[in-house]
């Protein structure tokens, strides 16, 4: 197994990590990473006391064997309880185009650069916190990870090196098994929310698996809010879905935290327009054949905010990033989440940002910083 390496990034934040994780059973264990907090900054943060810890997974691996990781990033002299965000990143989406037995990640991706590794979900970390450029596909800039942190937020980054569009999970909804290799990036998207499970022997046994009860800083388990820049939306339908079908021995440890906001940009809230396209989305539709397997003609309409807010009669605050003329969101796969701001209009607020671009609050301060103090309740 080839090590995974962090960039070099800023004078601020300036290593190169060496990543090691073994193959291993089903079950996480996360590990700090041995080197002492890091400083962070970037071109929009106003404090100076934000840093950035790294951890490792030794137990949940990437289809390459390297370790998954999350990082945390935090105000280390807030005395008050810190509020808990989740920051899904964007492009968590490949495939192999014809899997070879033997090796299955090799042959022609996708995309150009696989997705499917460690090193590139590592990449795409820090490219979203704005410490390293993109593939210019969006514009990354940090502004939203300043904005969390410089409000006091304690927001946890799951990188994604499963390329499942944060809907796999071993066990309960798996990719097609003919791809070789398994896929868990739902599973890493409720390990993170977990810590805040309504389940109290769920929160305190992933507080303490996580390494997140014993911070410089207290944190306020009582809620989470939720964030996904592009395809990162995909993970907060997906916890939905997961909390309502997921059948476990202790079936409260399934259920979601309580949600304080919800912030979304860019995102293809509903799938169902792609797959009832397969002519004119074809090699989207071959990937989501690989990620959903058998079910992606069937329920895939299920994973989708439009479809829960109304559903659950959900009222906390939902802000919503998009725009008209994205080329990589189809307007028809927004309608029904776009309908929201309409029908209710006290928690639900929507801004078309209309430009031929993807994600927008990631590279817009101002705009950053007014979904956070809607999604805080500040």
């Amino acid at each position: 197994m080839r090590p995974v390496l962090l960039p070099a990034v800023s004078q601020t934040l300036s290593l190169t990590l060496v990543l090691t994780g073994a193959l291993g059973c089903f079950s996480p264990q996360p590990e700090a990473f041995d080197v002492e907090t890091l400083s962070f900054e970037n071109a929009f943060t106003e404090n100076d006391d934000i840093v950035i810890q790294p951890y490792e997974y030794t137990g949940l691996v990437c289809p390459d064997g390297s370790a998954a990781t999350f990082y945390t990033v935090y105000r280390e002299g807030l005395t008050e309880a810190a509020p808990l965000v989740i920051l899904f990143h964007s492009g968590a989406f490949d495939y192999v185009i014809d899997p070879n037995t033997d090796d299955p990640l090799r042959g022609d991706h996708y995309r150009d650069e696989s997705r499917l590794d460690g090193q590139w979900a590592n990449q795409k970390i820090f490219e979203t916190l704005g410490l390293v450029p993109g593939d210019g596909t969006e514009e990354n800039l940090g502004a939203l990870p300043a904005a969390l942190a410089d409000a006091g937020a304690f927001t946890l980054y799951p990188s994604n090196c499963w390329g499942d569009l944060w809907h796999n999970e071993y066990g309960y909804s798996v990719n097609d098994p003919a791809e070789g290799f398994t896929r868990n990036g739902r599973y890493l998207a409720w390990v993170m929310s977990a810590i805040a499970s309504p389940d109290p022997a769920t929160a305190v046994y992933w507080q303490a698996e996580l390494g997140l009860n014993d911070l410089p800083i207290p944190l306020d388990f009582s809620a989470v809010s939720l964030v996904g820049l592009g395809d990162g939306g995909r993970a907060i339908p997906e916890l939905f879905r997961r909390s309502q079908t997921v059948n476990t021995t202790s079936p409260a440890s399934a259920a979601l935290p309580a949600i304080r906001g919800v912030i979304v940009d860019s995102s293809i809230d509903n799938l169902y327009p792609i797959v009832a396209q397969p002519t004119v989305f074809p090699e989207i539709y071959e990937g989501l054949t690989r990620i959903y397997s058998t079910s992606v003609s069937t329920d895939i309409g299920a994973y989708s905010l439009g479809r829960w807010y109304p559903e659950r009669g959900l009222t906390y605050p939902l802000e919503i990033a998009w725009s008209s003329a994205d080329p990589q969101v189809p307007n028809d796969s927004v309608y029904n989440l776009l309908l929201l701001p309409t029908s209710y209009p006290t928690f639900a607020s929507a801004k078309d940002y209309g430009e031929a671009k993807h994600v927008f609050l990631n590279s817009n301060i101002m705009d950053a910083r007014a979904a956070v103090r809607s999604i805080l309740g500040q």
